[in-house]
Parts: structure tokens; C-alpha cells; sequence
């Protein structure tokens, strides 16, 4: 495939849309959101529970940009791992797509190596599914569709 080949695109079972969202693992996301906020002119947006419980996430946008605050509640929760292992920070870099399932097996296809096979329910009722760090330059991938 060349450089100029588009692997896909707009009206194709799997494409790209755009940036669904930056997450950021963090053990204080109300204190997080309020520096955007107070710092940038960020805007408070929704917040939920995931996990059973075990993670909250806020969303704060930013312009055209939208940070998702990963609070794990659940010290067993797989965020919580991550900031005892590499402190706040970048966690992953969530990409819109439409046709979750052909983004997956594209990804397959091309070998890089998913973590979920099929797609999961995620925030807002997104479904979603990750993509390993080691396929991807050391970046955790998430594949959002909204549904």
C-alpha cells in the first residue's frame, strides 16, 4: 500500500471519523478538571460510572477537544493498576469510527493486535474496543462508535 492509499475512509465500514476523545488517568479528577477549567477555559462536561462502579470518568472540553478524566473508585480497577505502575498521566487516545466491528478486523488484518476482539459498552453508551500499546508505538488505542 503507498503512502498516498487511504485505508480508509469517511463511507467505509470502519473508517476514522476524527478525535473521540485524550484521556488522562488520574487519582483527583475534580481537581484536574477544575485547572483546565480555571487555566485553559475549558467547560465541565457530563460524568459517569463505569466499571460497576469501580471508575469514574468526567469529561471536560476544551475547543474542539474533549479530555476524559479516568478516576478509578476500585483499587483493583485496571486505571488504578496503571497510576500505581506509571502515575497520572496520558492513558489513551480514543479515535471515532464508524463500524466498530470492521475497525477491529481491519486492525487485524493489518496485525495489530487488539485487546478486545469485539466491541464493549463504553461511556455516553458508546460501544468501544482497545487496541495493545505494543502495536502502536507504546500509545493505548481506543476505537469508539456511538451508537
Amino acid at each position: 500500500m503507498s503512502e498516498e492509499t487511504p485505508v480508509s475512509g469517511s463511507g467505509n465500514p470502519g473508517a476514522v471519523r476524527g478525535l473521540s476523545h485524550i484521556a488522562i488517568a488520574t487519582p483527583a479528577a475534580d481537581a484536574l478538571a477544575a485547572s483546565l477549567v480555571n487555566g485553559l477555559g475549558a467547560r465541565r462536561g457530563a460524568e459517569e460510572l463505569l466499571d460497576d462502579g469501580g471508575l469514574r470518568v468526567v469529561f471536560v472540553h476544551l475547543g474542539p477537544v474533549t479530555f476524559e478524566l479516568l478516576e478509578p473508585k476500585n483499587p483493583e480497577h485496571t486505571v488504578a493498576k496503571f497510576l500505581a505502575k506509571r502515575g497520572p498521566g496520558l492513558h489513551h487516545v480514543s479515535l471515532d469510527v464508524a463500524g466498530i466491528e470492521g475497525a477491529i478486523a481491519a486492525c487485524q488484518a493489518s496485525g495489530i493486535e487488539p485487546i478486545d476482539r469485539a466491541p464493549r459498552t463504553g461511556a455516553h453508551g458508546t460501544q468501544v474496543a482497545f487496541l495493545h500499546p505494543k502495536s502502536l508505538g507504546g500509545v493505548l488505542i481506543e476505537l469508539s462508535e456511538k451508537r
